[in-house]
């Protein structure tokens, strides 16, 4: 039994995680969301009214080594009613400001994008499976479970305000096929600075994405760069962001999986707070040329996405606040509109949030 011990401790101590205590640090977070829908849709009919309710509940876990690196995971117990359990990995931050993300790590050119802002709600005509375009700079950001992040400080290279990342992901069981897309492997560069320039903070991110596909037919991988650009002056904070390249995209059962190119979207938006009142404003336009694996795409199977968006948010007391949303959506496949997936919608609700 003292040589099971001794090789324990030996295995423990190996990892670094010789100075932890039994039990980890412990908290909670998340929100419960109550309002009201008011959609109208370019399809004609009466506009339709439903409740949505929405919730989420992420448990925290951390501690801290003796050495003084800081080991953290944790999990969704629900996150915006799926009913489901969803693991964030493993990440260690160490001394110098290093950060490493293992299992379900990301791809570092999504982490660096600067946060352009958009309207706040739950407003919104329901999405379609139908049009391939983007909806947000981080489309490509696909990646296999089995990976790694690695975060430099926030002085990369003794430059303050510079961040770097480099992230990877291996999916060495995926099984090589003809039509059917499955992410093999993946690489990202991120990077991310902030400045201040007179009273603005400014703060300029973005990177590539690549990664390849086990479907022998896809005559694209995936593949995305994007820049995104915030500037903040008091109150008051503007972006605009743009991202271009390729995806691949799973079909249902028994439809042939699509690879989408000459991919780009742009987002724009402003976020203005005065008081306890908050102003969003928010853009965004995406399109792509979408085809069956293997086949190159014409001009006329262009789909695209369009929204403007704007909300006002009011904080009534200590994590209890009100919002009130709108939006106007247009969806097109292959040029033709889709007017089921277009129209208007209205958004008022409270958010308990802890």
């Amino acid at each position: 039994m003292k040589k099971e011990l001794l090789l324990a401790s030996a295995l423990v101590g190996t990892v670094g995680l010789s100075g932890i205590a039994q039990a980890a640090d412990f908290s909670m977070s998340g929100h419960t969301r109550n309002g009201v829908t008011w959609t109208d849709t370019n399809a004609g009919g009466d506009a339709t009214m439903a409740g949505n309710q929405q919730s989420s509940l992420t448990i925290s876990l951390s501690q801290v080594t003796d050495g003084g690196t800081t080991i953290a995971t944790g999990f969704d117990v629900t996150n915006e009613n799926d009913a489901a359990t969803d693991s964030s990995g493993l990440t260690f931050t160490f001394n110098s400001g290093v950060k490493l993300d293992v299992i379900e790590a990301g791809a570092a050119y999504a982490t660096h994008l600067a946060s352009v802002p958009s309207a706040s709600g739950e407003q919104g005509v329901a999405a379609t499976t139908s049009s391939s375009a983007p909806t947000g700079l981080d489309y490509a950001d696909s990646n296999d479970l089995v990976g790694f992040e690695l975060h430099s400080a926030a002085d990369a290279f003794g430059v303050d305000g510079l961040k770097l990342g480099v992230s990877a992901s291996f999916n060495g069981d995926a099984a090589a096929t003809t039509s059917a897309h499955a992410m093999e492997n993946s690489m990202s560069v991120g990077a991310s600075y902030v400045t201040t320039a007179g009273d603005t903070s400014v703060t300029i991110g973005g990177g590539f994405f690549t990664g390849d596909t086990v479907a022998t037919d896809a005559t694209s991988d995936v593949q995305s760069t994007a820049m995104s650009f915030t500037a903040v002056t008091g109150d008051l904070t503007v972006g605009i962001g743009y991202a271009s390249g390729a995806y691949l995209k799973d079909k249902a059962l028994a439809v042939q999986d699509e690879q989408v190119t000459g991919v780009s979207v742009t987002t724009a938006g402003a976020k203005y707070v005065t008081g306890d009142l908050t102003f969003n404003l928010g853009y965004v336009s995406g399109e792509g040329n979408d085809e069956i694996l293997g086949t190159v795409a014409t001009a006329n199977q262009k789909d695209s996405y369009n929204e403007v968006g704007a909300s006002l948010g009011y904080t009534i007391a200590s994590g209890v606040s009100a919002t009130v949303g709108y939006s106007d959506r247009t969806n097109k496949d292959e040029q033709a509109a889709l007017t089921g997936n277009s129209g208007t919608s209205w958004y008022i609700g409270a958010d308990v949030s802890f």
